[in-house]
């Protein structure tokens, strides 16, 4: 079996990507909402560490070069993802926030897909 699969690389680096922009978005957050800043910060910060909680899981439970390999390579394809969006978007004026609203619902998807697709559930 193959523990990094492209399939998981891939899952990982969008997941990745997705949780840099919610914290970009908690961040620079100037909201008239409290609550929604609160809620912001609660989904950014329990998707961080699930994120992380994931890797140690993955590292414990199969051995431990893989998820740093894993976050290694995922590391370099977020930069990548980030620097494209960053030139396609540059005139974008609300893309932290978009983003940040379509991570809402991509996080929670590609969280689950992370446990399938790894074997651990």
């Amino acid at each position: 079996m193959n523990l990094l699969s492209t399939e998981l690389i891939i899952t990982f680096s969008i997941y990745s990507f997705f949780i840099f922009y919610l914290q970009k978005w908690s961040s620079v957050f100037r909201g008239g909402n409290p609550y929604f800043e609160t809620f912001l910060n609660f989904f950014m910060g329990f998707a961080t560490i699930y994120g992380l909680g994931f890797l140690v899981y993955f590292g414990y439970k199969f051995n431990w070069s893989s998820p740093l390999i894993l976050f290694g390579i995922s590391l370099l394809i977020k930069g990548a993802m980030i620097m494209v969006e960053s030139i396609l978007f540059a005139r974008v004026r609300y893309i932290v926030e978009f983003l940040g609203t379509v991570g809402f619902i991509v996080v929670p998807i590609l969280g689950y897909r992370l446990l399938v697709i790894s074997g651990l559930l």
